[in-house]
């Protein structure tokens, strides 16, 4: 008898230990390469450097909103980006970037997965992450200034 409890308590132990290490490697944004530093620094274009500055609100329309919802409040395929999920203190600008990058393994909702989105400039991530930060704001979610 006492063998089998012991059994059971390393199984357990075993099976605890490899469901936290596996959530610290998915909160953790864990990444192969050191972009996330430098993201968080990526300036939007301004009207001196001749580019258009992204609007946040209409790229996050265009790309975002058809899974997350015009509000980032949510829909039947994407969670809401309007939750304490998702302020800086727990899923900083980084991790934006990542997710739009490379993509999301579900581990927060049930809706699935989120699939890398092709060709979306970091400075639009920006604008598109300060839109979302603006939006928590007025929930009082998101702490700090404005972009």
């Amino acid at each position: 008898m006492k063998t089998f409890r012991r059994a059971l308590f390393i199984r357990s132990t075993a099976i605890v230990l490899t469901c936290a290490s596996v959530s610290l490697i998915i909160v953790s944004g864990c990444t192969t390469d050191d972009e996330p530093a430098e993201l968080d620094n990526v300036p939007p274009p301004t009207a001196r450097s001749g580019v258009k500055p992204y609007s946040g609100e209409e790229s996050f329309q265009n790309r975002c909103a058809v899974c997350h919802g015009q509000q980032a409040d949510g829909t039947a395929t994407g969670p809401p980006l309007v939750n304490r999920l998702y302020e800086i203190g727990h899923h900083p600008n980084f991790s934006f970037h990542n997710a739009v990058n490379k993509g999301v393994i579900a581990h927060h909702w049930n809706f699935g997965d989120m699939p890398p989105i092709p060709n979306v400039k970091p400075a639009e991530i920006n604008a598109i992450i300060c839109h979302v930060r603006d939006l928590q704001r007025a929930e009082g979610i998101a702490a700090g200034e404005p972009c």
